[in-house]
């Protein structure tokens, strides 16, 4: 059977990204919110969880880039020797 993948609109790309990062989301909001209702020194958590995701989601598009750019080079190993003799002795056998 052939599933063809349904086009996703925009706001259904959004959703499923906040989805996936609920947590970096709440490690940074959630210091906002304690910020401005009791003391600004929560902010600076908020500054640290979001520098920190922020070079994390570096790393990560880095070795994406990396992997998508090492596909190319790669190169197709020879054939093995111990094959190749077998081919050939199989083929001067039924030659005899």
């Amino acid at each position: 059977m052939n599933v063809s993948r349904e086009q996703r609109t925009r706001l259904q790309l959004v959703i499923e990204w906040v989805v996936w990062h609920f947590g970096e989301l709440a490690g940074v909001a959630g210091p906002l919110v304690l910020a401005a209702v009791f003391t600004p020194w929560f902010a600076l958590v908020s500054a640290v969880v979001a520098a920190g995701w922020a070079v994390h989601e570096v790393r990560d598009h880095r070795e994406h880039a990396r992997l998508r750019a090492g596909t190319g080079d790669r190169k197709q190993l020879p054939a093995s020797p111990a094959t190749d003799e077998t081919t050939n002795q199989e083929s001067q056998e039924g030659a005899r």
